[in-house]
């Protein structure tokens, strides 16, 4: 019999990936349509956001069909999406009078999207207009979701390699 997968868990990735692609490209070629590129990024976030809590849901219940390694893979490249992703609707939005204070450079955007994401806030730039705070709100929410899907993916790696060393941390001693 053929080992089950859920493919799921790659395609989202990869759409992810596209329209994240799409959205720098509208960016660097000036491209402007706010309400397409909105619709894009929100679509894209619920996507990414999706996947993770199936991936957090399938942990819990222990009904994940892809190896430890593959999720950890898959993990990876969406935390580095979701950056990509967040770091050029901040750029989107910054082009509004107002809106992100200190935002210039697509490094900047980069910058700002870590240190919103690792919690840090340095205050040199920041968040000033409604629509920029709303953003960040939802990442904050999202990066909620990703830290907790990271949190548990890394204990069922470390579970898992100490299983294999002969180990179980599920029985008691």
């Amino acid at each position: 019999m053929a080992e089950r997968r859920h493919w799921g868990l790659f395609v989202a990735p990869i759409i992810a990936g596209v329209v994240t692609a799409i959205l720098i490209v509208m960016w660097a070629t000036g491209t402007r349509l706010p309400w397409l590129q909105g619709l894009m990024f929100l679509a894209t976030l619920g996507l990414l956001a999706f996947t993770l809590a199936d991936m957090l849901a399938r942990d819990i219940r222990r009904s994940h069909l892809n190896p430890i390694g593959t999720r950890t893979i898959v993990l990876a490249i969406l935390v580095v999406e979701s950056v990509l992703l967040f770091a050029v609707n901040y750029l989107s939005i910054s082009e509004y009078p107002g809106e992100i204070a200190g935002l210039t450079t697509p490094l900047d955007a980069v910058y700002f999207t870590m240190t919103t994401l690792m919690t840090i806030g340095f205050g040199d730039i920041a968040a000033s207009g409604q629509i920029a705070r709303g953003a960040v709100l939802l990442q904050m929410l999202f990066s909620l979701l990703l830290l907790t899907a990271s949190a548990r993916l890394l204990t069922s790696l470390i579970k898992g390699v100490t299983r294999d060393v002969g180990h179980d941390p599920d029985k008691p001693a």
